[in-house]
C-alpha cells in the first residue's frame, strides 16, 4: 500500500514549469467553450512564465501549489491557485476584494480534494489581509468548474456580458 502526503505551500521559481503546464492544460480545456477567445498565442509560454514570476514577487498577489509525496518519492506538483487583491471604485465602502485568477488541478488528482485545499489556503490568505469577499470568474459552459466553485461556497454575483464586433 502506498501512502501519500499532501502539502499546500507558496509557489517558488522551481514550480514555474509545472504551473505553466497546468495552465496550458486548463486553457486547452477552455477551447471547447470558445475556440477563438481562448486560443493561445504562439508565444504564450513566455507570457505565462512572466505572469508566474510577477506573482511570485508581489505582496498583493499569490500562487499556492499543492504537491503530493508518496512514501520515499520526490514531491509531485498536483495543482495551483492564484489570486490577487483587486481594488474597487473609491466610492464604494468596500475598497477591495479578493480575486482568484486560476485554479488548476492535474487531471489525475481531480475530485480528490486538491482544489478544495487550495481554495481554503487562498481564502485564509485573503482573510489574513482583512478581505471580506472573494470573486472568481468561471465560464458558464464550464460545468465542472461551476460545480467545484459552488461546492466551495461561491454563489452567483454578477454576470459578464460580451458583444462581438
Amino acid at each position: 500500500m502506498v501512502f501519500y502526503t499532501m502539502n499546500i505551500r507558496p509557489a517558488t521559481t522551481d514550480d514555474l514549469e509545472g504551473i505553466v503546464a497546468l495552465t496550458e492544460d486548463l486553457l486547452e480545456n477552455h477551447l471547447e467553450y470558445d475556440l477563438e477567445y481562448f486560443e493561445l498565442a504562439e508565444s504564450h509560454r513566455l507570457y505565462l512564465e512572466d505572469w508566474v514570476k510577477y506573482h511570485l514577487g508581489s505582496t498583493s498577489q499569490f500562487i499556492f501549489v499543492s504537491e503530493i509525496t508518496a512514501s520515499g518519492k520526490k514531491p509531485v506538483l498536483t495543482g495551483y491557485i492564484s489570486g490577487y487583491i483587486k481594488p474597487l471604485f473609491p466610492w464604494f465602502k468596500i475598497k477591495q476584494v479578493g480575486h482568484l485568477s486560476f485554479l488548476a488541478v492535474d487531471k489525475r488528482w481531480r475530485r480528490k480534494g486538491v482544489g478544495n485545499l487550495l481554495e481554503e489556503k487562498a481564502s485564509l490568505w485573503f482573510k489574513e489581509k482583512d478581505i471580506k469577499y472573494i470573486e472568481v470568474y468561471t465560464n458558464e459552459k464550464n460545468f465542472p468548474g461551476l460545480s467545484a466553485w459552488t461546492s466551495y461556497g461561491y454563489k452567483p454575483f454578477n454576470r459578464f456580458l460580451r458583444k462581438s464586433l
